[in-house]
């Protein structure tokens, strides 16, 4: 992920993601995606921006009355996020070590980072997310998806060439299962920004099955 400690890549970043160029459909099947996921959470809880960016998310939690802290693990994001929203707590921090108490969190939101790690990594960081979940809590996924676990090298629309991982939905399933989740909603539906994948969007809560 070396690729986006790059000051200019995540200025690059923001300015491709901050754009404007959704339609109104797309726009509205995103909106329907955040509402699932902040009626599914304590009312005023707080939230986990997992691999924040550069915040493009934040608003729409400070928007709902959430308390939200975000996360990412390169620096010149977290500063651009700092910047554009100086009222909320914005850390630099690796997801699979988080630097937080057990139970700290009533939901979190985790969109698009899922690809940059290998399958035991994301083995780590669901298991991080469950620890800092609290018992009611909700978890949302999005990341890129196929029908066969896939690594390729591919041009990001910031600029330069970086690997992305895919996983099937079989695969994510049986991942948040043995990490002590219990999967509610599954849906895989057209990259919103028209690219050639598609993603898959998944809420889950803690399993009361066994312990994990």
């Amino acid at each position: 992920m070396e690729h986006y400690n790059d000051r200019s890549t995540a200025k690059s970043y923001h300015e491709v993601f901050t754009k404007e160029s959704m339609s109104e459909d797309l726009k509205r099947r995103a909106l329907e995606r955040f509402t699932m996921f902040s009626s599914s959470i304590k009312k005023e809880g707080q939230v986990l921006d997992a691999g924040c960016g550069t915040g493009r998310f934040v608003k729409y939690f400070i928007q709902k009355g959430f308390k939200v802290t975000g996360i990412d693990n390169s620096k010149p994001m977290i500063e651009i996020a700092s910047r554009e929203n100086p009222n909320v707590i914005f850390k630099k921090m690796d997801m699979r070590h988080l630097e937080f108490p057990p139970k700290s969190f009533d939901g979190i939101w985790n969109v698009a980072t899922l690809v940059h790690f290998n399958e035991f990594e994301v083995e780590m960081v669901l298991r991080e997310f469950k620890r800092v979940l609290k018992r009611d809590g909700a978890l949302y996924i999005a990341t890129r998806t196929d029908e066969t676990d896939k690594s390729i090298l591919e041009e990001s629309l910031e600029g330069g060439k970086i690997t992305f991982n895919y996983y099937s939905p079989n695969t994510l399933k049986l991942l948040l299962f043995n990490t002590g989740f219990e999967v509610m909603t599954m849906n895989v539906e057209p990259d919103d920004y028209s690219r050639n994948f598609n993603y898959i969007y998944i809420l889950a809560k803690p399993s009361n099955l066994g312990n994990h």
